[in-house]
């Protein structure tokens, strides 16, 4: 049984195809999907296998999924704000409009998780496997990144203000209207990295290794590039760059007059998730 479930928490089990009577206890592979709604907050589902579990309309603020198994999970207007999911499988996951703000994904496996609208704020993500990631409208501010991997991600209005990922992967990962911000990016990969129109304004780069990344009217201003690897004079001939700017030596930068249109700059940041709030508890 799941322990401290402080309201109503509704589980279903569907058994998709399945044939009855003898034929179905005969059957161990049948197709289990379990559905989370309610409040579940504290609750201890530490090393549960959950795959393919679905959370809608449910509060688990503070719960302990350390270790567990979600992979596949789908997570819809939920609320898991300051939960543990350290160690946890959530690969193939999907979360829209959900609150994982100051949740911990330390080490957590999230190869191709798709989220939209999602709030990761001030969470704690340091070595989580994020590779292959399709992010859209996703809020990283002050989140620890350190030595995360995106690698290969589509990241699309994503929100890296004063988030430290020092030592994280970048690589082969596309940005459309994203912001970093004021961040921590000291000794990140960008390799391969397109950040065409991307917004690194005041952020923290030294040492971070731009290997045939994309900065095409990347905007660089006030942005600490000293000891940057892999940049060379071309790439920063299509960037834009002002006076704080700090670069390699060797190399120099130009200002982008009348001419830079960063969408995030001109309207602000689009599509910023709203944290949902935690659902009504149900009737007794």
């Amino acid at each position: 049984m799941l322990t401290r479930v402080s309201a109503l928490l509704l589980v279903s089990v569907l058994l998709a195809g399945a044939p009855t009577g003898r034929a179905l206890a005969a059957d161990r592979d049948v197709a289990r999907r379990v559905v989370f709604g309610g409040a579940c907050i504290k609750c201890d589902l530490a090393g549960r296998r959950l795959v393919g579990s679905a959370f809608t309309a449910s509060n688990f603020s503070d719960a302990n999924l350390t270790s567990a198994d979600l992979r596949g999970a789908e997570f819809h207007a939920a609320s898991f704000r300051n939960a543990d999911f350290s160690h946890g499988d959530l690969r193939g996951a999907s979360a829209v409009a959900t609150n994982f703000s100051g949740a911990r994904f330390v080490e957590a496996q999230l190869e191709g998780f798709d989220g939209k609208a999602v709030n990761f704020s001030d969470g704690h993500l340091g070595h989580a496997h994020l590779r292959a990631t399709d992010l859209m409208a996703v809020d990283f501010r002050r989140a620890d990144l350190a030595a995360a991997d995106l690698s290969g991600s589509n990241l699309t209005a994503v929100d890296f203000q004063g988030a430290d990922a020092r030592g994280a992967t970048f690589s082969d990962s596309e940005f459309r209207d994203v912001t970093f911000r004021g961040g921590h990016f000291e000794h990140a990969s960008f390799r391969g990295a397109d950040l065409d129109h991307a917004s690194l304004a005041g952020a923290f780069l030294a040492g971070a290794d731009f290997t045939d990344a994309d900065l095409t009217r990347a905007d660089l201003r006030g942005a600490d590039l000293a000891g940057a690897r892999g940049l060379t004079q071309d790439q920063l001939d299509d960037a834009c760059v002002d006076s704080a700017t700090r670069l390699p030596a060797g190399l120099r930068g130009h200002e982008c007059r009348g001419g830079l249109v960063l969408p995030h700059m001109t309207m602000g940041f689009a599509g910023r998730p709203v944290p949902p709030s935690p659902p009504p508890p149900p009737p007794r």
